[in-house]
């Protein structure tokens, strides 16, 4: 498990089920840098990872995950569970990521970079990880989110924090408010998705 101190926590969240926590923190964040937190502590399932995140403005912290380039990843699970399950649900995430994708600013980092390989589980996806020079992110394999690694749904928490934080701090930022808008919906679309991925895992157990 990830140490911390207990004071430096700033929001913590869980998933749509309830079993699964995302923890941010200040910890190390500098006044100039314009963002709440730098480091998300996700639960893997078994363990936790420190996620450490830009928000990707100018005055941010100079390492970590940038917004665009964790939707990117999430966009690019739902394009191999589109294909692996056309009709599991992934296109109601994948529109919702698109419209976010359009609200953030031309100038945002393109999200580019970003490697995708096969892990060491089983997996139905032809990649679990997911690198951006030295970050490297372990995805779940498993469509339902049950098994060990990241799930989607705590990425996309991430953002949407990012996002509220940058918000309040520019409401002025129509885009901001939009692009936010968008990920609460991609995340309440992922919730139906592994919803749905549990029940038929669930009824296939049972055949």
């Amino acid at each position: 498990m990830i140490d911390f101190d207990e004071t430096s926590i700033v929001a913590v969240r869980r998933t749509g089920d309830g079993e699964r926590f995302v923890i941010f923190t200040d910890a190390d964040v500098l006044p100039f840098w314009e963002q709440r937190f730098w480091t998300a502590v996700l639960d893997t399932g078994g363990d936790g990872f420190g996620l450490p995140v830009r928000y990707g403005t100018v005055c941010s912290a100079p390492s970590g995950w940038t917004l665009r380039q964790l939707i990117c990843v999430v966009q690019a699970r739902m394009v191999a569970e589109h294909a692996r399950m056309p009709e599991a649900g992934a296109a109601a995430v994948l529109e919702a990521l698109d419209r976010a994708i359009r609200h953030m600013s031309a100038a945002e980092p393109l999200g580019n970079g970003i490697d995708f390989e096969p892990g060491w589980q089983d997996s139905p996806y032809p990649w679990t990880l997911a690198r951006a020079g030295d970050l490297c992110l372990r995805l779940c394999a498993d469509p339902a989110s049950r098994e060990d690694g990241i799930t989607p749904e705590q990425v996309l928490i991430v953002v949407d924090e990012a996002l509220r934080d940058w918000s309040n701090r520019a409401p002025y930022l129509r885009r901001l408010w939009e692009c936010r808008s968008a990920i609460r919906d991609a995340l309440a679309a992922e919730v139906r998705r592994v919803r749905q991925a549990r029940s038929e895992a669930d009824a296939e157990r049972h055949e």
